[in-house]
């Protein structure tokens, strides 16, 4: 999986735990896309793991 697709994977899951589909659940998926395709890969894998998110 690379880094781009792990970001987003992350982005999607944890805002369908707190109730995605709204305009505002859109809007921080978007933000949180962005925030997460800065991270390194490595981060991200933790971010997974703290979580309990396959990656």
């Amino acid at each position: 999986m690379t880094q781009n697709e792990l970001a987003m994977r992350l982005a999607r899951l944890l805002l369908l735990k707190e109730g995605a589909g709204t305009l505002e659940s859109f809007e921080s998926l978007l933000c949180l896309r962005s925030y997460f395709s800065e991270l390194t890969l490595d981060e991200l894998h933790q971010i997974a793991i703290e979580y309990g998110i396959e990656a």
